[in-house]
């Protein structure tokens, strides 16, 4: 028996075994490979979340990886039955008491225990997948569990160990029943077979483990197994016991201070020397030995070089065509040609020819691609492939153009067929092609696919290529050969459809979502490490805080850019405590999700070749995207955007509304005046990328006049190429100001006025400099993107080569225009993706500038349920004139309604209005809303409550949903006051419930008889609908009908908190809302609102509050800021839905203007110190007496401190003061206020108000 050979941890936890595992895949193999172990194995608990990122990090520390899994295994995995937590059950952390005798009657009937397994080969590893999907599939009851039958059906290629203590054996001899051990043993030599058996032996200083190995043995030797040893490893080192500890606390809820917790038994579950291992095993030493043994048995090679996309299978229907065999040789020959040259430019001689094999395999779809691209070329271009000669060049065209691009689809089909991706373009073509026949609203095509002409002419992308100069080779090349990138938009609402038609096609089992991982970043460690050393919140908040924000920023790197972190640290033992347990957690797996859109198709059962689990009842991988592209099978990104929902929304209530019924977004001028106009003017709420307060300011500050211009805006807006937007923004204005970087580079860089904006510059100026092809070109440009030196240094170099041979360039020239290339490429964005979200931006901002309403009524539908956005996008509404009307049952639907034929509308001049949708009403749903209607719909409009009760099922409206009709105003159209119908709904209620008994039973009422028969001695003294007769006192108050307004529909219906102050809040305010961007740097303001959307902060500086908030005013509202120190004095008066009156300053900066308040106060109790003199202009032919009584008795009433004088309005409009004594001091209040101005002898008045000063404030901290 060796004494110094190596050995190798064959059980072994990493952080994919989640809130429990404390290991990282590649500081394990690191560990490993000092030891100077020959492989290592990873068993994480029931998954196989971590297997190609453990793979691959043995393999680059030159170890060999043994992949593996500890199974969740129990009798029968279909039986669902709640493992018993009986007191004396242990499992792998716990222990027994020393005194317990062992009693198999104690054994749990229905328990969970552990089995662990490793692959041998590829055949095992596939088998590990199908072992762990299913359990995740099927067997999930606590934990995804598998049994013997599953084990007995997949074993093959797999090598089984006998478990931890929580093993089936190793339970069965804790509770003494060897037996029952024997008999599972001979169970699992039966499965696995002898050799591919073993015995695993632990000892981690536990009673129970050590009571256990001599049965261990016992079984090994009886079944002549081999015994392995093992350490149950769960984290690297010894000293990341106490990072692991406070994971599991993280796990369970619970700190770390807590005696009663989850807690390993002692800190020796680590990554152990070999000579740690043989002193714990030292009786045993064969034990070593054999781990090796397995290792040496395992020889797992996945393969990430295969192609598992699904072979497109064309119905027959698209096989009527004849096959253009010979045509598409003749492309296939053009790949031939491209190969060869790519070759000899990689310095080999080798010269491409294709295999009659290799070309029957391309032609077998290929010839469909093609004659999908020929119907597709004359739909686009109005080009017929067959027939190109005939066709006329429309005005700007080339005169070959028709020649021009045919060749460059052959080019391009060449390319695609050369690389394999003739499926790929086909499968996308085909479920494209059921949504548009479906009539789901597809996407113009983000990513860089939008660059290719192929994928324009089959419909996939909405974007002309050639009008806007994207580049195919930006998506594929032969020098750079990786799949397509197509991210495709669909309607957010039938995004669903589309995914079931691909499942459908291509089988369930062969599409999966794909699963994200949620990690620990720096801020949320410091944050969990903090709650379980139990450190009150606000410290940890503030030790949070502390870290930099950036995204995605390290805890070591935040220590060396935070000079307050590391002053902290260094005074703070508590604070260095978190740090350091925070800094081995860091990055580990903290919960999985599932990818937003991220759909994997395989030509196989996903699991296969990749593990599945289930993710919100879906199939979902259990790898992350790029290890399952890298297995060979096909991602695609279907995305559900919003955007798409309001602009086809908004295009159907146009065909429906306008008469416009060939209405076409698709098909819309890109040249639209009323579009820029709107745009200029930063009226871009509701428009798709445009809408920021930083957009619209910099929509106004270009003065867009073209579509490219939005391309550009879109591209420019984001950190880093910001910083050219003033360049830009010069260019535009000014053409001289344009600097380009070569004279060559001129035509180049004009559209964009000297800045490089998107990638696709970057490439085409190296292939005019230096002669690249754009292949190469795209390889420069990925490596300038992404500073990879050693390629960097080598590019540079064939640049340097290239501009000289190309333009005899001297070398100095050429690396000060590599130079300059590199600083632009570092920002550049992908022109394509540009350009399909700045259509989107176009089509919305078109939409709103020529069919406000229907564009308005889509986007508030959008986001119904959403309360700050529902009110946010109707303050944007009002501010366009239209009006959002409250909701009626006989007229609204369930969502919002535009309405564009409304003769009160027409007579004010409006757009129209907007019916608010019942299913929008916070409280009533849209299925309450879809029975109301489907009833309204089926046997008319509704007459008033009573027979809306009748008609409807109680249970679809029950009371809550009556409750929220009634305070919303769905019965205005009664005429009975809200408050009066409030007040009776209970009997109501209950009188239909009786009638709809009745009338089930086949009965008619004393009451129906005189249903009909008018009452004549009825008093018609209040207002009447039919033969009612209403008590209009009965109404809500004023301010509790607009509370219940402003709390179910998000805004204000029958007035607004402000009407009481008219007149005097545009006294009280300074600037006009409309025109806020106008205000200068550091302007003093004042204005009165109503408060909402209060939402409290801590400064990073000194952890002291502040808040931010929405202003309501009768114009509209704005986002506002209160920063510590105002907020420590002023805070108190800052509650939603509360009046204020509010003084501060304007800050003006590049992302527009910013309110910054200094003081808040009631507006009801500070108003009577700001108007400090009014005059009355009074009609002297009017009732003055009336008048003078009232104020009269307002000053009598309220003394205050506003003083008042009169003056009358002559026949010829002159106005004479009147002389009035100084004793006319009152207080001014709204009811006194409303009470004088509403005489019919007032025919205005003058307010003066204090002047807008701020209160100085003493700085209190200084820099």
């Amino acid at each position: 028996m060796s004494e110094s050979g190596p050995f190798v941890h064959l059980h072994n936890h990493t952080h994919y075994s989640l809130l429990d595992g404390c290991a990282k895949p590649a500081r394990a193999a690191v560990r490993a490979k000092e030891l100077g172990m020959p492989a290592l194995a990873m068993t994480d608990h029931g998954n196989l979340f971590g297997a190609i990122d453990f793979y691959r990090s043995c393999r680059k520390a030159a170890i060999k990886p043994l992949i593996g899994c500890e199974l969740y295994y129990v009798s029968d995995h279909k039986q669902n039955e709640r493992p018993k937590r009986e007191r004396k059950r242990t499992d792998d952390i716990g222990d027994i008491p020393e005194d317990y005798v062992p009693s198999p009657e104690d054994f749990p009937k229905y328990q969970i225990h552990h089995k662990g397994v490793i692959a041998k080969d590829f055949e095992g590893y596939q088998n590990l997948c199908k072992l762990v999907s299913d359990a995740h599939v099927n067997g999930v009851y606590y934990k995804p569990r598998t049994d013997i039958e599953k084990l007995a059906q997949y074993s093959k290629g797999l090598i089984g160990l006998s478990g931890c203590i929580n093993g089936v054996a190793a339970q069965y001899l804790i509770y003494g029943d060897e037996a029952n051990a024997r008999r599972v043993t001979s169970d699992f030599v039966d499965i696995f077979g002898r050799e591919n058996y073993f015995i695993e032996l632990q000892d981690h200083g536990m009673p129970v483990q050590r009571r256990i190995i001599p049965g261990l043995i016992k079984l090994a030797n009886e079944f002549d197994l081999k015994i392995i040893a093992a350490n149950d490893s769960h984290y690297v080192y010894k000293e990341d016991a106490d990072p692991h500890d406070a994971l599991l606390c993280i796990q369970t809820g619970k700190i770390i201070a807590d005696p009663n917790r989850m807690k390993y038994p002692s800190q020796e579950f680590y990554l152990k020397s070999r000579e740690e291992m043989m002193e714990i095993f030292k009786e045993v030493p064969e034990s070593i030995d054999n781990t090796v043994h397995v290792a040496e048995m395992c020889d797992l090679e996945i393969p990430f070089d295969e192609n598992h996309y699904p072979v497109f299978e064309a119905p027959p229907e698209l096989r009527t065509f004849k096959e253009d065999a010979s045509t598409f040789d003749r492309i296939l020959d053009i790949y031939e040609v491209e190969k060869t040259k790519v070759n000899k430019q990689d310095g080999k001689d080798e010269v491409c020819k294709l295999t009659k094999k290799e070309r029957d395999l391309h032609k077998s779809n290929g010839t469909l691609l093609l004659e999908l691209c020929k119907r597709g070329l004359l739909d686009r271009y109005g080009v017929d492939y067959d027939n190109r000669s005939t066709y006329t060049p429309s005005e700007g065209q080339r005169a070959d153009f028709a020649e021009f691009l045919c060749e460059q689809l052959d080019y391009q089909i060449a390319i695609i067929a050369g690389t394999g991706f003739i499926d790929y373009f086909l499968i996308v073509w085909d479920f494209i092609n059921f949504a548009r026949g479906k009539g789901i609203p597809v996407g113009p095509g983000r990513g860089s696919g939008a660059g290719c002409i192929v994928a324009y002419v089959l419909l996939i992308t909405d974007i002309d290529p050639l009008r806007f100069g994207l580049l195919f080779e930006r998506m594929l090349n032969l020098e750079r050969v990786s799949p397509p990138d197509f991210d495709i938009d669909f309607c957010m609402r039938r995004r669903e459809d589309v995914v079931s038609f691909v499942r459908d096609k291509y089988g369930a089992d062969s599409v999966a979502n794909i699963i994200t991982y949620g990690t620990f970043g720096a801020k949320m460690v410091i944050r969990d490490m903090a709650r379980v050393n139990d450190v009150p919140f606000a410290e940890a908040d503030k030790l949070a805080k502390m870290i930099p924000d950036e995204l995605n920023i390290s805890l070591d790197a935040s220590i060396q850019k935070s000079k307050e972190l590391r002053e902290e640290i260094e005074r703070n033992p508590v604070a260095r405590k978190i740090v350091e347990q925070g800094r081995v957690i860091e990055g580990m797996v903290r919960n999985t999700g599932k990818h937003a859109c991220g759909i994997i198709i395989g030509d196989q059962p996903i699991h296969n070749l990749v593990p599945v689990t289930l993710q919100e009842g879906d199939l979902t991988t259990q790898y992350a995207k790029g290890p399952a592209e890298d297995l060979g099978l096909l991602k695609m990104d279907f995305l559900g955007l919003k955007t798409l929902t309001v602009i086809s929304d908004a295009e159907t209530s146009v065909k429906r509304l306008e008469g416009m019924r060939d209405f076409d977004i698709e098909k819309i001028t890109l040249e639209d005046s009323k579009t820029y106009e709107l745009l200029n003017q930063g009226k871009t709420v509701g428009v798709f990328q445009l809408e920021s307060s930083g957009m619209q300011s910099l929509c106004k500050q270009i003065g867009l006049s073209v579509f490219e211009e939005i391309i550009a805006l879109v591209a420019l807006y984001r950190p880093g190429p910001m910083q050219f937007i003033p360049q830009f923004i010069r260019g535009k204005k000014d053409a001289k100001t344009i600097e380009v970087p070569h004279p060559l580079l001129r035509e180049l860089v004009s559209e964009t006025y000297g800045v490089m904006v998107y990638q696709e510059q970057v490439m085409e100026a190296a292939r005019i400099i230096a002669g690249y092809t754009l292949g190469g070109a795209d390889i420069l440009r990925r490596a300038m993107g992404k500073k990879i030196a050693s390629v960097m240094e080598a590019q540079k170099e064939v640049f340097v080569a290239g501009a000289n041979k190309t333009h005899g360039m001297s070398r100095k020239m050429a690396l000060g225009i590599f130079a300059i290339l590199d600083k632009f490429a570092a920002y550049g964005f992908n022109k394509s993706h540009s350009a399909a979200y700045a259509m989107l931006s176009y089509r919305t901002a078109y939409l709103k500038a020529n069919y406000p309403v229907e564009f308005m009524a889509a986007l508030l539908s959008s986001e119904q349920g959403n309360a700050d956005k529902v009110a946010h996008f109707i303050d944007e509404a009002t501010a366009m004139d239209i009006r959002v009307l409250s909701p009626d049952i006989n007229t609204s639907r369930q969502s919002f309604t535009p309405v564009v034929d409304d003769p009160e509308d027409e007579a004010a001049g409006r757009p129209g209005s907007i019916r608010f949708g019942l299913g929008a009403i916070k409280g009533v749903g849209d299925a309450a809303a879809i029975k109301v209607i489907e009833e309204r719909e089926a046997n008319g409009p509704f007459t008033d409550l009573d027979e809306f009760l009748e008609r409807m099922d109680s249970k679809a409206v029950n009371r809550r949903v009556l409750e929220c009709l009634v305070k919303t105003g769905a019965f205005d159209f009664s005429l009975e006051p809200r408050g009066a119908i409030f007040e009776r709904l209970e009997e109501s209620i209950n009188y239909a419930t009786a009638r709809q008994r009745d009338k089930e039973a086949g009965q008619n009422s004393f009451f129906d008889m005189l249903a009909d028969t008018p009452d004549a001695n009825s008093d018609s003294g209040g207002a009447t609908n039919g033969n009612r007769t209403f008590d209009m006192s009965k109404q809500f108050p004023k301010n509790e009908m607009l509370a219940y307004e402003k709390e179910l529909l998000g805004f204000y219906v029958s007035g607004h908190p402000l009407d009481d102050y008219n007149g005097l809040v545009e006294a009280l305010t300074n600037f006009d809302l409309d025109k806020i961007d106008d205000l200068g740097d550091r302007i003093e303001f004042q204005i009165c609102g109503i408060a909402s959307g209060v939402t409290t902060k801590l400064s990073r500086r000194d952890n002291r509050p502040w808040a931010f908030f929405n202003l309501g005013t009768l114009k509209g509202s704005v986002q506002m800021n209160c920063y510590a120190d105002p907020y420590g004095d002023y805070g108190h008066n800052l509650e939603n839905e509360k009046l204020v009156l509010i003084k501060g300053s304007v800050f003006r900066n590049e992302e527009g203007v910013r309110l910054s308040v200094s003081e808040i106060y009631p507006l009801e109790t500070s108003m009577p110190d700001q108007i400090k003199h009014i005059t009355w202009i009074l009609d002297p032919k009017g009732d003055t007496e009336a008048f003078f009584y009232d104020l009269r008795e307002a000053l009598d009433s309220t003394r205050g401190s506003t003083t008042s004088d009169l003056a009358f309005k002559l026949d010829d409009n002159t106005i004479v003061t009147a002389p009035t004594a100084s004793s006319l001091r009152w207080k001014v209040n709204t009811d006194e206020w409303a009470k004088l101005r509403s005489q019919p002898a007032v025919v205005g008045c003058i307010l003066q108000t204090a002047p807008v000063e701020l209160k100085k404030r003493e700085r209190r901290w200084k820099k």
